[in-house]
């Protein structure tokens, strides 16, 4: 059983929820429209031509980098990994992937 956490931000006094709040604020903006509230563990897709498993707090297996939070934004839409690339750079990288996804799984709440 796996707590939400974000790698790198401090789980005392709400940090953790105000920072997924502001990521998930900013998917939207850039999206046009929200995520879903499904917090996002891991998932197994095939990115590119390489099935992988993407997992918070682990690097990118492709682009490097912790990744910090999975979205899911919703039925037949894509998954968005959010990673960070290097101490500095304040709002990291996103990239969208596909719709699909061999298998997800969730944080426990």
């Amino acid at each position: 059983m796996t707590a939400f956490f974000i790698p790198g931000v401090d789980e005392g006094n709400g940090a953790t929820e105000l920072a997924y709040v502001e990521m998930r604020r900013q998917i939207q903006v850039e999206m046009g429209r929200s995520p879903s509230t499904r917090r996002i563990l891991r998932l197994w897709a095939r990115r590119g031509s390489v099935d992988c498993i993407t997992e918070v707090g682990m690097p990118d297996p492709l682009r490097g980098g912790t990744v910090m939070a999975i979205f899911d934004m919703g039925p037949h839409q894509p998954f968005v990994v959010w990673r960070h690339l290097e101490a500095g750079v304040r709002h990291g990288a996103r990239e969208v992937l596909a719709c699909s996804a061999y298998q997800v799984s969730e944080f426990d709440l």
